[in-house]
């Protein structure tokens, strides 16, 4: 029975009380009311007992549909949890492969640059050695050649030979420092129609005119690289130069052959690389242009495109003399002033 059901049954009831009671004598009125008041009342506290449960049923659905909802709630909640909880161990696992590839990485990292450490160390000393061989290599170039030497005479000393003293220029500008002087004419004071034995040892002053020697020339040129400059001046005071990035001189069993001259630069125009693979010769040994020209060089089979160790002239008086020739710069005509000189490569 519901509230409505129940409201309906009570009002009924006392309906029928007062339509019984009004019949009644006014003798019956507290009779009456007695009796009303005895049945009203429980029927009223019944009302207000189904009331009361009504409302705390009512209050206990909404709480039940509201823990509901609550469960409902925490179950999405719950799932949402485990997903994220899944997920969480999924990021954990991910995170965890990328750790250890870090640390693998890491590790190889470190051992590549252990490894590199030990390159830079041996590379450091290599360098230290490098550098005492350079050291080693300067001081040799300086006791062999004329490198840090003023211009002068000045003993140097070459493998396989003793102490030899030679000329060393540095006084020329455009040259640089550090040459050694190999040949040398200005004057006319030495004659260069000399045999091979002269040619061989070197004759002349070191101090003016003046030929190395081709023992000594093939000494130097074998014991490092050298390069060779050439000095040249006319009768009118005007120079030019040539000069070759890689000259070297054979022995004696090779008849002192111009084996190498490397690259040439200047502005005298190149007239030695035509005589490049010749041997040297003198008027006194297997050679018709030695004889013809008096004078010892590494001849061709032209003779000469130049003949720095021809006769001297002591004035320009025409072409056609047989003087001292390079024909890259005066064709046929007299040079006054020649000096071939050598020095270590840099």
């Amino acid at each position: 029975m519901n509230l409505k059901t129940c409201i309906i049954t009570i009002l009924l009831t006392i309906s029928q009380v007062n339509s019984l009671c009004s019949k009644e004598s006014k003798l019956l009125d507290e009779q009456c009311s007695t009796y009303c008041y005895q049945v009203v009342k429980p029927l009223l506290q019944y009302v207000n007992t189904v009331s009361t449960m009504t409302q705390e049923h009512n209050e206990l659905q909404h709480t039940i549909k509201t823990q509901a909802q609550q469960l409902k709630s925490c179950e999405i909640q719950s799932e949402l949890k485990s997903k994220l909880s899944e997920s969480f161990e999924i990021h954990n696992r991910n995170q965890q492969k990328l750790i250890d590839q870090y640390e693998i990485e890491i590790t190889n990292l470190k051992s590549e640059i252990k490894s590199k450490d030990n390159e830079i160390k041996e590379l450091q000393s290599q360098n230290a050695k490098t550098k005492a061989l350079q050291n080693e290599i300067t001081a040799y170039k300086q006791t062999s050649s004329c490198l840090g030497k003023l211009t002068a005479l000045h003993s140097i000393r070459v493998p396989i030979t003793q102490t030899m003293t030679v000329s060393c220029e540095s006084n020329l500008s455009e040259a640089g420092t550090g040459w050694t002087v190999i040949q040398r004419r200005k004057d006319g004071s030495v004659n260069f129609n000399k045999t091979w034995s002269a040619y061989k040892e070197g004759f002349g002053d070191p101090r003016g005119e003046f030929f190395i020697g081709l023992e000594k020339l093939h000494l130097l040129t074998q014991s490092q690289p050298h390069e060779l400059y050439i000095s040249l001046g006319d009768f009118f005071n005007a120079t030019r130069y040539a000069r070759y990035n890689n000259f070297v001189i054979g022995d004696e069993t090779e008849l002192y052959e111009m084996k190498e001259l490397g690259t040439y630069s200047g502005n005298a125009g190149d007239s030695l690389s035509f005589h490049k693979h010749f041997k040297f010769s003198t008027p006194d040994k297997d050679s018709k242009c030695a004889s013809k020209y008096s004078s010892g060089w590494w001849f061709n089979n032209r003779c000469y495109h130049c003949n720095l160790n021809g006769r001297y002239i002591q004035q320009d008086i025409g072409e056609n003399v047989d003087g001292i020739e390079w024909r890259g710069w005066k064709q046929d005509r007299p040079l006054k002033i020649t000096q071939m000189m050598i020095r270590p490569k840099s």
